[in-house]
C-alpha cells in the first residue's frame, strides 16, 4: 500500500505554513474549497472533500499521525537501514498503536535518555541508553544489548576496556551518527568511541 501521511500537530502549531504542503497533498481539496466565494457551494465542496478524506483514512490510504508518534518511530528504528522510507515506524503492524507502544517501551527502558536532533529535526545522537548485556565474539568485538531491545555490534578494532567489577547493567551508552549512515557508540566508562551497527 502506498499510503500518504497526514501529519496532525497540536492546535497551537497549526499555523498556515504547517499545511503548506506540495502538490498531491491529501489536504489540497479542502484548501481549494476554502477559496469558493459562494457559501452554499463552499459548504458542498467541503462536505465532499471531507467525505473523500474520511474514505481515504478508513482504507488506510491516508494515515494521520502526530509529532510524538513520528519521533517515537524514528527512535525505535534508529540505526536500521530502511531505504526510501522517511518514517520507518509506520511499516510496523498495527500502525499508530505500535508506535505508541514503542514510545512507552523506550521511555521505560531508559527514562534518563536524551535525544539530540539536528536543525532539520533528524536524530543526531541518543545519550543515556541503558545497557543490559555486553558480550564479545571470537574477534573481541563487542555486542551490546540495550534495555530498549536494540542490539548493536562493534564493527572496528577499537579496544574498549571494561571493568570486571562493574555489571553490564551499570553501563549506559551513547550512539551517534557517523558519515554515510554509519554510527558510533561510546560507553559511559570514559572509554573511546567505536564504530557500531545495529543488528537487531
Amino acid at each position: 500500500m502506498n499510503a500518504r501521511l497526514l501529519i496532525l500537530l497540536p492546535a497551537a502549531l497549526m499555523a498556515a505554513p504547517v499545511f503548506a504542503q506540495g502538490a498531491g497533498s491529501p489536504l489540497d481539496p479542502l484548501f481549494t474549497c476554502r477559496d469558493i466565494a459562494d457559501d452554499g457551494a463552499r459548504l458542498a465542496c467541503l462536505d465532499a472533500a471531507v467525505d473523500a478524506l474520511r474514505g481515504e483514512t478508513e482504507r488506510g490510504d491516508v494515515v494521520a499521525v502526530d509529532r510524538q508518534q513520528i519521533e517515537a518511530a524514528e527512535e525505535a528504528t534508529y540505526g536500521l537501514s530502511i531505504p526510501q522510507l522517511r518514517l520507518p515506524g509506520f511499516s510496523l503492524p498495527g500502525g499508530g498503536e505500535d508506535v505508541e507502544l514503542a514510545a512507552l517501551e523506550a521511555e521505560a527502558a531508559s527514562p534518563e535518555r536524551t535525544i539530540i536532533r539536528d536543525e532539520r529535526g533528524q536524530i543526531e545522537r541518543i545519550e543515556g541508553l541503558r545497557v543490559v548485556e555486553i558480550s564479545e565474539n571470537r574477534s573481541g568485538d563487542l555486542r551490546i544489548r540495550l534495555a530498549n531491545g536494540q542490539v548493536w555490534q562493534q564493527t572496528d578494532n577499537t579496544h574498549v576496556q571494561l571493568s570486571r567489577r562493574r555489571a553490564d547493567t551499570d553501563y549506559t551508552a551513547t550512539i551517534s551518527n557517523g558519515a554515510l549512515g554509519s554510527h558510533f557508540m561510546r560507553l559511559d566508562n570514559g572509554g573511546r568511541r567505536f564504530r557500531a551497527e545495529r543488528v537487531e
